[in-house]
Protein backbone atom coordinates (compact mmCIF):
# COMPACT_ATOMS: atom_id res chain seq x y z
CA UNK A 1 0.00 0.00 0.00
CA UNK A 2 1.12 3.45 -0.61
CA UNK A 3 3.16 5.09 2.39
CA UNK A 4 4.16 1.28 3.79
CA UNK A 5 7.79 1.50 5.12
CA UNK A 6 10.41 -1.03 5.85
CA UNK A 7 12.77 0.34 8.74
CA UNK A 8 16.20 0.33 7.73
CA UNK A 9 17.35 -2.94 8.27
CA UNK A 10 20.34 -5.29 6.51
CA UNK A 11 19.67 -9.65 5.06
CA UNK A 12 22.40 -11.70 5.48
CA UNK A 13 21.77 -12.78 2.40
CA UNK A 14 21.56 -10.88 -1.18
CA UNK A 15 18.52 -9.48 -2.89
CA UNK A 16 17.09 -9.10 -6.03
CA UNK A 17 14.07 -6.82 -5.85
CA UNK A 18 11.67 -6.55 -8.89
CA UNK A 19 8.91 -3.78 -8.99
CA UNK A 20 6.05 -5.47 -10.92
CA UNK A 21 3.67 -2.32 -10.23
CA UNK A 22 3.88 1.22 -8.95
CA UNK A 23 7.13 2.78 -7.51
CA UNK A 24 9.06 2.19 -4.41
CA UNK A 25 11.80 4.32 -3.04
CA UNK A 26 15.10 2.80 -1.15
CA UNK A 27 17.57 4.51 0.38
CA UNK A 28 20.67 1.99 0.39
CA UNK A 29 23.59 2.20 2.86
CA UNK A 30 26.96 0.34 2.59
CA UNK A 31 27.65 -2.09 5.42
CA UNK A 32 30.68 0.71 6.38
CA UNK A 33 28.14 3.26 8.03
CA UNK A 34 27.39 0.40 10.35
CA UNK A 35 28.60 3.53 13.19
CA UNK A 36 26.43 6.35 12.18
CA UNK A 37 23.12 4.04 12.02
CA UNK A 38 22.97 3.16 15.90
CA UNK A 39 22.10 -0.91 15.07
CA UNK A 40 20.56 -2.38 18.02
CA UNK A 41 22.69 -4.83 19.38
CA UNK A 42 22.80 -8.78 18.47
CA UNK A 43 20.89 -10.26 20.78
CA UNK A 44 17.91 -7.55 20.60
CA UNK A 45 14.59 -8.79 18.62
CA UNK A 46 15.05 -6.00 16.39
CA UNK A 47 18.50 -6.93 15.89
CA UNK A 48 19.84 -5.89 12.32
CA UNK A 49 17.94 -2.94 12.20
CA UNK A 50 18.79 0.39 12.84
CA UNK A 51 17.24 2.35 16.42
CA UNK A 52 16.94 5.90 13.93
CA UNK A 53 13.17 6.84 12.98
CA UNK A 54 14.68 7.29 9.23
CA UNK A 55 11.03 9.21 8.61
CA UNK A 56 12.04 11.41 11.89
CA UNK A 57 15.59 10.95 13.17
CA UNK A 58 16.45 12.48 16.53
CA UNK A 59 19.85 13.74 15.82
CA UNK A 60 19.92 14.71 19.49
CA UNK A 61 19.67 10.92 20.13
CA UNK A 62 21.51 10.10 17.51
CA UNK A 63 24.35 12.61 17.27
CA UNK A 64 26.22 9.82 15.10
CA UNK A 65 23.14 9.50 12.40
CA UNK A 66 23.98 12.98 10.89
CA UNK A 67 27.26 11.72 9.16
CA UNK A 68 25.33 8.60 7.86
CA UNK A 69 26.42 8.38 4.14
CA UNK A 70 23.25 6.90 1.52
CA UNK A 71 22.40 6.56 -1.83
CA UNK A 72 18.29 7.00 -2.72
CA UNK A 73 16.72 5.50 -5.73
CA UNK A 74 13.11 5.02 -6.75
CA UNK A 75 12.24 1.67 -8.51
CA UNK A 76 9.67 1.93 -11.18
CA UNK A 77 7.95 -1.25 -12.58
CA UNK A 78 10.16 -3.24 -14.67
CA UNK A 79 12.96 -2.16 -13.01
CA UNK A 80 15.36 -4.70 -11.04
CA UNK A 81 17.70 -3.89 -7.67
CA UNK A 82 20.45 -5.80 -6.92
CA UNK A 83 21.35 -5.63 -2.92
CA UNK A 84 24.78 -7.22 -1.80
CA UNK A 85 24.58 -8.77 1.50
CA UNK A 86 24.58 -6.86 4.56
CA UNK A 87 23.52 -3.37 2.34
CA UNK A 88 21.35 -1.38 4.69
CA UNK A 89 18.26 -0.35 3.07
CA UNK A 90 15.14 1.70 4.08
CA UNK A 91 11.88 1.27 2.05
CA UNK A 92 8.86 3.42 1.26
CA UNK A 93 6.13 2.37 -1.10
CA UNK A 94 5.02 5.29 -3.00
CA UNK A 95 2.11 3.94 -4.69
CA UNK A 96 0.47 0.01 -4.42
CA UNK A 97 2.82 -2.26 -5.51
Amino acid sequence: MKGVIAENHFDGSRNTIVVLGGDRRYILSHPDQCSSLALYPKGHPSARHSAVDWSDPDLEQFPEFANAKANEVVLSPGQVLYLPTQWFHYIISLDLN
